[in-house]
C-alpha cells in the first residue's frame, strides 16, 4: 500500500531524529557554552570597564545577533547532505517523493534549530543566574523570582514589549516577529540549496539589501500618521510584503532542490 504524504513526512522526521540527534546535541552544547562564556566574560570585564565601554565591546556578540545568526547559518546548511555523492545518494534514495523530502527537511531543520537555540540560550541564562536565584530563594535578595525568570533567564524582549503590553498585543508582537524571521529563513535556505559551498555568505548581502528596502518602504515611504490610523491595513500590507517573497524563495528553493546536481564543477548545484 502506497504511503500517504503525511506518513512519508512523519517517517522522514523520525529518520532525521535518529540520524542527527547527536549532531543536535553537540550544537546545543556548543551554543550554550558560547552564551555561558559570554556571560562570564561580561561579568569579568564589568569589573574593569564601564557599562558604556562594555556595550561597544560586546555589540557584535549581542545575544540576539548570536541567536539569529546561528539559526540562519544552520538554515543554509540544512541540505548539506547534497554536498557529497555518498550522502546525496543516501538522502535521495529515501522512500518518499521530492516534495515530502523537501518539506520535512525544512520543517525539521527550521523548527528544530530554533528550539535548539532557544534551549541553549535559556540554559546558559539559567546557569548564569544561579547565584541571583540562590540569593533570592535563601538570602532574601532584592530581585523577585518573577524578575529573575522573566527578566534574566527568559529573553526579556520576548516576554514583554512596551508597545504591546497586553496579551493580545503580545501575540501580535510574536506574530510580527515570526513574519520578520520568515524571509531571512527562506533566503538562507535558498542560498544553501543553490550554492555548493558557503551559501550563507551569498545570503548575507541579499539580507542587508532586503532589509534596506523594507526599511525604506515601511519607515520612510509610508507615513506613520497614516499607518497609525490604518493599523490593520498596514499590518496586512506588511504581512503580504513578507509572505509573498518568502513563498517565492521556498518555491524557488524546491525547484533548485529537484534539479540539484551532486557532481558538478559549477559554484551552484544546477
Amino acid at each position: 500500500m502506497e504511503k500517504t504524504f503525511l506518513s512519508q513526512v512523519g517517517h522522514l522526521l523520525r529518520y532525521y531524529w535518529r540520524t542527527e540527534k547527536h549532531l543536535y546535541l553537540r550544537l546545543y552544547l556548543g551554543l550554550a557554552a558560547f552564551f555561558l562564556l559570554k556571560s562570564l566574560l561580561l561579568w569579568f570585564f564589568g569589573r574593569l570597564f564601564s557599562i558604556e565601554q562594555l556595550r561597544s565591546i560586546f555589540f557584535v556578540f549581542n545575544d540576539e545577533w548570536v541567536f539569529w545568526g546561528f539559526i540562519l547559518i544552520c538554515a543554509a546548511h540544512m541540505f548539506s547532505s547534497l554536498e557529497t555523492k555518498q550522502r546525496a545518494t543516501t538522502f535521495l534514495a529515501l522512500p518518499a517523493d521530492n516534495l515530502a523530502k523537501f518539506l520535512s527537511r525544512v520543517v525539521y531543520a527550521t523548527l528544530g534549530i530554533w528550539l535548539l537555540a532557544f534551549a541553549a540560550r535559556v540554559s546558559a541564562n539559567f546557569i548564569a543566574c544561579l547565584p541571583a536565584l540562590f540569593d533570592t530563594l535563601f538570602m532574601n535578595g532584592k530581585l523577585t523570582l518573577s524578575q529573575i525568570v522573566f527578566g534574566l533567564i527568559l529573553p526579556g524582549s520576548w516576554v514583554y514589549h512596551p508597545v504591546f503590553p497586553d496579551f493580545l498585543g503580545f501575540l501580535l508582537y510574536i506574530s510580527m516577529a515570526t513574519l520578520m524571521a520568515l524571509w531571512p529563513w527562506s533566503l538562507f535556505t535558498l542560498c544553501g540549496v543553490l550554492f555548493r559551498r558557503h551559501g550563507w555568505l551569498w545570503a548575507i548581502p541579499a539580507l542587508f539589501v532586503g532589509g534596506f528596502v523594507a526599511y525604506t518602504i515601511f519607515e520612510v515611504a509610508i507615513d506613520r500618521t497614516w499607518s497609525a490610523h490604518h493599523r490593520t491595513l498596514a499590518l496586512l500590507l506588511f504581512s503580504l510584503f513578507v509572505l509573498l517573497p518568502s513563498a517565492f524563495n521556498y518555491w524557488l528553493c524546491y525547484r533548485c532542490f529537484c534539479r540539484a546536481q551532486v557532481v558538478t564543477d559549477n559554484p551552484t548545484r544546477l
